[in-house]
């Protein structure tokens, strides 16, 4: 789903998204930096989580590995 609406960006940020993301379409290029920003908190999020999480990496590997044969 789509949704119009207006947003106060200065034209030198619009300009400079239009030449990062190889295009002239304002909203494709706000859509793509959004995705981008987006994209990069979640990393950031997850990144956080080092340490605070006990995770044993041959049991995932043994489920993954069953998955695959049942």
């Amino acid at each position: 789903m789509k949704i119009r609406t207006t947003l106060n960006i200065s034209d030198n940020v619009i300009r400079e998204a239009e030449i990062a993301y190889k295009t002239t379409n304002r909203s494709k290029a706000v859509e793509m930096a959004l995705k981008d920003a987006i994209r990069y908190k979640k990393i950031q999020m997850m990144k956080s989580l080092k340490g605070n999480i006990e995770f044993d990496e041959n049991t995932l590997k043994d489920s993954r590995s069953k998955d695959r044969y049942e």
